[in-house]
């Protein structure tokens, strides 16, 4: 099993490609990224927030040269993202585990990601352990029109507070478009946290056709740490959305990361295995077109050895800031993953 685990990564980039186009003309690449940074707090203790863990005196001794280091580290993998397909890298950017705007404001601030200026979306959210989603935009690429944020009521142990789901719309490259960013409830309880999840993708599907209701042709992007993989029930099912192509219409989504996922390839490990929480799902109008306007073309996994540990009893994993509550000095439990977009010139 181990070895078969590790053979899926030898590839630097893994990729899901859903169109070909023709090669006799000129595009311009836009791309999508998410990210869940794995608990990236500030140093400083909020009493709003359950942030008590990731100060300074706490057991993880999270200080300022911790903090930097991390930093360091989501900047220069936001820097390399999409990159392969554009010199200006990443035009939307979601994340999650955030603690706050401030923390936002050093990743764009960062010196490797400066010179792209990017802008924020964020809202403060009520979830108990004080971390938030967020989005970034390139306004090269992107301009905002309008952002809501959606409160999320759970089933089970419905008295805790979660992450909201982040809309933000606006027109990429002229084109209208609408992306959301979520992080839903965790599966800790076992089967018993499903119920959780489910509602999440109710609310996801809810604030999808809303938007298809005014626009049956919205352009929709929804990207996340789901929790769940692309072939669950609270996706499949609740969510509606496919990994086949010739699948996709009204009212069907498409799963860029569902192809990936079946091939055994994921972005967080436990126990030799691979699943593929952080995952990009898309309306119709994003699959089946002549790329005259906007159009999806690839899906990929961002897994350079940089982000993968290197040695030792969890080689091959995602190299975690945090492992067995000992600082490992690494960049996230979860990879990364992007989408490209193409547009004809």
């Amino acid at each position: 099993m181990k070895n078969l685990f590790l053979a899926l990564f030898l590839l630097f980039v893994i990729t899901q490609q859903a169109q070909t186009f023709d090669k006799n003309k000129q595009y311009t690449p836009v791309a999508i990224g998410f990210w869940n940074l794995e608990n990236f707090y500030d140093t400083l203790n909020d009493p709003l927030k359950n942030d008590e863990e990731f100060l300074p005196t706490a057991n993880y001794k999270w200080d300022s040269k911790k903090y930097y280091t991390k930093l360091d580290h989501i900047s220069d993998i936001i820097s390399q993202l999409g990159t392969d397909a554009t010199s200006d890298g990443v035009a939307i950017m979601g994340l999650c585990e955030v603690e706050n705007r401030s923390v936002l404001e050093d990743i764009v601030r960062a010196p490797k990601l400066k010179a792209r200026g990017y802008k924020i979306v964020h809202v403060e959210g009520p979830d108990a352990r004080g971390v938030d989603v967020a989005l970034l935009y390139n306004p090269k690429y992107f301009t905002m029109t309008s952002f809501h944020s959606y409160h999320l009521k759970l089933v089970v142990d419905s008295n805790h507070t979660t992450r909201d789901q982040l809309l933000v719309s606006g027109k990429l490259l002229g084109e209208e478009f609408h992306f959301i960013v979520c992080h839903w409830p965790s599966r800790f309880g076992g089967g018993l946290s499903e119920p959780n999840r489910i509602a999440a993708a109710k609310l996801s599907r809810k604030i999808i056709d809303s938007l298809l209701k005014v626009n049956a042709n919205a352009k929709v992007i929804m990207m996340g740490d789901l929790n769940d993989d692309p072939t669950d029930v609270s996706i499949r099912k609740y969510l509606n959305a496919t990994g086949k192509e010739s699948e996709v219409k009204a009212p069907l989504l498409y799963n860029a990361m569902e192809s990936l996922f079946k091939k055994g390839i994921g972005t967080l490990a436990y126990n030799d295995m691979w699943n593929l929480f952080d995952q990009e799902i898309m309306t119709p109008a994003l699959i089946k077109g002549d790329y005259k306007g906007l159009h999806f073309y690839q899906a990929h996994i961002f897994n350079k050895p940089l982000v993968l540990v290197d040695s030792g009893k969890f080689k091959g994993y995602p190299n975690r800031t945090f492992s067995g509550g000992a600082y490992t000095g690494g960049y996230s439990d979860h990879c990364s993953v992007y989408s490209v977009l193409l547009k004809e010139r």
